[in-house]
């Protein structure tokens, strides 16, 4: 953003080349052009993607092939309101594939919401729809080459699963569509967050080859239907490749049944470890946040101590003109930690923290 005084921003951008211990950040791409939603993934490897909304729902893939810090043109690649992007890792016939999927509701190319790339993100192919419609969520890839989506389905969460996107030239099957039950919802608008969302849906997968390979992991910041709390984050696992999931558990320790626990946000490292995130408003009245983290290393059975990691700060400070600090979070995880870029307010103003 420019200034808080006007709600135009552009794709801003930044690296690190020392681990995350110092940033540099050259700029914008694509100066002049009104972009929102980023969402940044690798390939095996190292080259980085980075997909960014227009102002029109329609969206661009940059890329950078090189190993260096220049970002290539922005590719066309159709997209709508709340976009996710992943690239395959599996090694497998897909590996380099790109997935991105999107709200129906604010597409650009209806009836549609899911392109492929199979050609490293050089171009797109026309969109198709997806079954259960799951819209504010996420992608994964398992180790096979599955992939999975989650989002929210006008109720509850769905996953959609397909083993043979990851074919180029397949005609893309969705094999199954499972409800989820997180007991409880995607929401927004809250007090916390006024026009934003409480969080999006998160699932991962255990590619480790240990006890958990092949698992699917759903977490989620949701409003509780069993207890009214306005925000708790909730997990939920499948041992059966998503068939079905288990019941649900909250993450967060708090008794509280008011509290927000919001922006929650999941990784699976390559050792089968689960790290979870969230914004928190136990230690303050009102809507002042800490964030928090907890990890599980069985699988998402038990969970460590509900630890905070920063200073409480007001999430309403330094508002554009829309009355929020964003609607998510993104966070990929290593064998020896969790690597978080996330929005807080402690400098005075919103700023990108690592």
């Amino acid at each position: 953003f420019d200034t808080v005084n006007s709600n135009f921003r552009q794709a801003g951008y930044g690296y690190s080349l020392d681990g995350g211990l110092t940033w540099t950040f050259p700029g914008v791409l694509d100066p002049g052009n009104f972009r929102s939603d980023p969402v940044l993934d690798f390939d095996n490897d190292g080259n980085l993607y980075y997909n960014s909304l227009q102002g029109t729902f329609v969206c661009d893939v940059f890329k950078i092939d090189d190993g260096g810090v220049v970002w290539g043109p922005p590719v066309p690649a159709f997209g709508g309101d709340k976009q996710w992007m992943r690239i395959d890792r599996s090694g497998g016939v897909g590996d380099a594939n790109n997935y991105s999927n999107w709200n129906s509701s604010f597409t650009s190319c209806p009836p549609g919401y899911f392109t492929r790339s199979t050609d490293g993100s050089n171009s797109f192919e026309n969109c198709i729809t997806i079954d259960g419609d799951p819209f504010w969520g996420t992608l994964a890839v398992d180790a096979d080459g599955n992939l999975y989506i989650v989002g929210a389905d006008f109720g509850g969460l769905v996953v959609t699963k397909s083993s043979n996107a990851q074919i180029p030239g397949s005609t893309i099957d969705w094999d199954i569509t499972t409800s989820v039950d997180l007991d409880g919802s995607l929401t927004g608008w809250t007090p916390v967050n006024p026009q934003g969302l409480l969080g999006q849906a998160w699932i991962d997968v255990d590619i480790s080859g240990g006890a958990g390979h092949g698992n699917v992991y759903v977490l989620a910041s949701v409003e509780r239907d069993s207890n009214n709390d306005p925000g708790d984050v909730m997990f939920a696992k499948s041992t059966d490749g998503g068939l079905s999931f288990s019941a649900p558990i909250k993450i967060n320790t708090d008794n509280s049944t008011s509290n927000y626990q919001w922006f929650g946000t999941m990784s699976v490292a390559p050792n089968g470890r689960i790290d979870a995130i969230w914004l928190d408003t136990r230690d303050n009245p009102g809507h002042d946040s800490v964030l928090y983290y907890s990890f599980s290393e069985d699988e998402g059975e038990t969970w460590s101590d509900n630890e905070p990691l920063s200073l409480s700060f007001d999430p309403h400070v330094g508002y554009p003109q829309q009355n929020k600090m964003g609607d998510y979070f993104d966070m990929v995880s290593d064998n020896d930690g969790a690597h978080l870029a996330w929005a807080n307010t402690i400098n005075g103003g919103q700023d990108v923290y690592y």
